[in-house]
């Protein structure tokens, strides 16, 4: 959906007091453009490898399973969003062409919301597994994952189809219009989600070479002032962009404020307080443990040794189970926390400086929690890594 005119704009890059701060900026956005390829195809190739871990026979059968192999084909396609805006950077303009500019909104739409929430369930039902194991063997099995993650998806498309038609291709200018002044990008920046990416507001698919922008600082004795680029003064120019439509504001920054909620805030609470609550029962269950075996040891008969070793190691194929799982969840609490804490506090509190300086960095350590989950499974999980390792075998013999 190509805009009715020519958009007359001239973006900013975010305010900076001074142009020390502005080029520390400007070297954190060159070393994410350098990072961002490596990332992704690590992610491509780890995605991969670990769907087809999961879908062997002998795990395939296992809810998680379906859980994270479904998340490997979310994390796969949200990487495919970051690496395609990352090709505007580089002056390969596959993002902001009409069609494809909007697929690729609606995907890191909803490829972020599918993995945050198979992981919420996962941390649930890792829960109830320490809480009432009885229920899980008998309501958590492979069919009720696929329905689940079914429902998920669907829920996703349904939430966020509105990022088909509310995003368009712009003709930007760096002309003489103020359709678009420094106060509105930054308000477009502080908005944008990292629980999808920069895409969704087209402010990131901007070349490292041919920013359509000035540095605009900020004078203490209270004059604001923009140095503009060479790209900026000539008012001939012009540039197509993937954005969201100006028509639209409003319905952006409702948007916005909800996706947070549904995407970020939400999820991360119930990750939070879940991962606490198994923290706390399984401390309590192994100090019970320790006791009831001391206990058992003291008046257990030389004949019941063998029914005794048998549930200690069912107990501990549960207990190891649940600490994968556990450490699947942490690890994605690590990566995405940072990100999205710097992110309420640009959605509530005025922004500063080494606000968007943090946004940067923390953005980037958020895309690579999308490329190392199989390495968090081969390290930890047990299964997975004995699966995996049966694969390689097979292929070298």
């Amino acid at each position: 959906m190509e805009g009715n005119s020519s958009a007359n704009v001239r973006l900013y890059y975010p305010p900076f007091e001074d142009a020390d701060t502005f080029e520390i900026y400007l070297k954190i956005r060159s070393s994410q453009t350098t990072l961002l390829p490596f990332i992704c195809g690590i992610g491509f190739a780890a995605n991969i490898v670990s769907l087809v871990v999961f879908m062997q026979p002998s795990l395939r059968r296992l809810s998680c399973s379906i859980y994270l192999a479904a998340k490997s084909v979310s994390d796969f396609l949200f990487l495919l969003t970051v690496f395609i805006i990352w090709l505007a950077r580089v002056e390969i303009e596959a993002f902001n062409v009409s069609g494809i500019c909007q697929l690729v909104v609606f995907f890191s739409y909803l490829t972020a919301f599918v993995s945050i929430w198979l992981a919420v369930v996962l941390t649930v039902e890792n829960l109830l597994c320490v809480l009432k194991p009885w229920y899980v063997q008998r309501s958590c099995n492979a069919t009720s994952a696929t329905v689940l993650t079914a429902i998920i998806v669907s829920l996703g498309i349904i939430l966020y189809q509105f990022s088909l038609w509310n995003n368009g291709v712009a003709h930007l200018s760096a002309g003489n219009s103020t359709a678009a002044t420094a106060e509105h990008y930054n308000g477009l920046i502080v908005n944008a989600s990292e629980s999808g990416n920069l895409a969704r507001y087209g402010l990131d698919g901007l070349s490292d070479h041919k920013e359509l922008s000035g540095h605009h600082t900020h004078d203490p004795n209270g004059t604001d002032e923009s140095t503009e680029s060479p790209l900026a003064a000539n008012s001939g120019t012009s540039k197509k962009l993937c954005m969201q439509l100006e028509k639209f504001n409003n319905f952006i920054v409702a948007t916005t404020y909800i996706d947070s909620l549904i995407t970020i805030f939400v999820p991360l609470i119930i990750l939070a307080v879940t991962n606490s609550a198994i923290v706390v029962i399984a401390v309590r269950s192994t100090r019970k443990s320790k006791m009831l075996n001391s206990q058992k040891s003291q008046y257990q008969s030389p004949g019941g040794y063998h029914s005794v070793k048998k549930h200690s190691t069912a107990a501990a194929l549960e207990t190891q189970a649940s600490k994968f799982l556990f450490l699947v969840s942490m690890t994605l609490l690590l990566f995405h926390f940072p990100s999205h804490v710097i992110r309420l506090k640009m959605l509530i509190l005025p922004t500063k400086p080494m606000d968007f300086l943090l946004q940067r960095i923390f953005e980037t350590l958020y895309y690579t929690h999308y490329a190392i989950s199989f390495f968090v499974y081969l390290v930890f999980g047990s299964n997975f890594r004995r699966v995996f390792l049966a694969l390689v075998r097979r292929k070298n013999a």
